[in-house]
């Protein structure tokens, strides 16, 4: 036989603890019924970029180029033939394309210039701590600056 009732009359499976507790309210209870809610739909955690089939064409060559040398890495050498080529070409200054490079470059080197004090606190501590845990490998760093 059938069930005949919707599945909007029908109880939710935790209604045996209502009647099982008259007067109490599962903790469950305040959870929806049904959720249909995409899952990070367009965010990223953290520096994950997500390489495959469908965004490259290698993405086994992409990934172990990255594992070597980081998009950062790759875009800032970029940067700096495109500054040198520029340099080189003095008639280019004019070029509009050339004066957006140069203000990105700028924007870029301020950044980096911005974050120098907390790289050099991060520095510090990892100083500290080999100087902590492993006092050979301090010795033999202080050596080198002697």
């Amino acid at each position: 036989m059938a069930d005949t009732t919707s599945s909007q009359e029908q109880a939710p499976w935790w209604a045996w603890w209502s009647a099982a507790v008259p007067g109490r309210t599962p903790w469950l209870g305040v959870a929806p019924q049904s959720l249909d809610q995409p899952i990070n739909p367009g965010w990223s955690f953290g520096n994950v970029i997500t390489v495959n089939s469908v965004n490259s064409t290698a993405p086994d060559v992409e990934r172990a180029v990255v594992s070597q040398h980081s998009y950062g890495r790759q875009i800032g050498r970029l940067m700096d033939a495109v500054a040198a080529l520029a340099d080189a070409l003095p008639q280019t200054a004019t070029d509009n394309r050339v004066k957006v490079f140069r203000e990105l470059e700028a924007k870029v080197e301020a950044i980096k210039k911005a974050m120098a004090p907390e790289r050099v606190e991060r520095l510090r501590r990892e100083l500290q701590e080999l100087q902590r845990t492993d006092q050979t490998g301090w010795d033999s760093l202080k050596a080198m600056f002697k």
